[in-house]
């Protein structure tokens, strides 16, 4: 019984994956997701998870799940004293191959930037940072840029994170209409070098602007 109700419960996330992703977040009903996952029960999403947001937290877990251990895998092999793009590859390929380093055609990347994009779930994006790896980055990210202001760090942070999550998700559409091959590798040193220009450039405005006093999440 138990690996039934895993095998559904995926099969559910699966479905909300692509209907979220294509469709949005609040176009989709709970019911339309158990019908996509070929589950009888209309009450599947529920049984399973609670509401909506249970379902929503619980793909994002699985998300961040695939994410951390590369994470520390990567940490580990950095040198004693890395410099910041080393330390923001760490954040940013494991952000990369878990959103869209999948089989074809995938939906996670367009999935995760639905959410961020709809007022009534980007909440759940918000949370405290999970994982010791993620954490010990983000704190050495923090300790390398100690020269600029805390504030301007943070709507970096928030410009960073939109960044990742829309541009991955029009690389994941472009690879499932067969418009470019995959590179994973490559998107991601892309977007580690243009994280690390705009983190640590110049402030010339003191104060600056700071929309979300979000930490970096991806």
């Amino acid at each position: 019984m138990a690996g039934h109700g895993e095998a559904a419960r995926g099969a559910l996330m699966d479905a909300a994956e692509e209907l979220y992703g294509r469709d949005g977040i609040d176009q989709v009903s709970n019911r339309r997701i158990a019908e996509r996952a070929g589950n009888a029960n209309h009450s599947a999403v529920a049984y399973h998870f609670g509401d909506r947001d249970g379902l929503i937290t619980a793909m994002l877990d699985r998300y961040t799940a695939r994410a951390e251990p590369l994470r520390a895998r990567l940490l580990a092999a950095l040198d004693p004293d890395p410099a910041l793009p080393a330390l923001l590859h760490c954040l940013v390929l494991p952000a990369v191959r878990g959103l869209v380093d999948l089989p074809a055609p995938s939906w996670r990347a367009r999935f995760v930037n639905q959410v961020r994009a709809a007022p009534s779930t980007a909440p759940l994006l918000e949370r405290p940072v999970a994982g010791a790896a993620s954490a010990a980055i983000m704190a050495a990210v923090r300790d390398r840029l100690c020269h600029v202001d805390p504030a301007v760090l943070d709507g970096r942070g928030w410009v960073l994170t939109r960044m990742v999550f829309e541009v991955c998700a029009a690389y994941e559409a472009e690879l499932a209409a067969g418009q470019r091959e995959p590179e994973p590798a490559a998107l991601a040193c892309f977007l580690t070098d243009a994280a690390a220009g705009m983190l640590a450039a110049p402030v010339t405005a003191p104060g600056g602007f700071a929309p979300d006093p979000t930490l970096i999440r991806i």
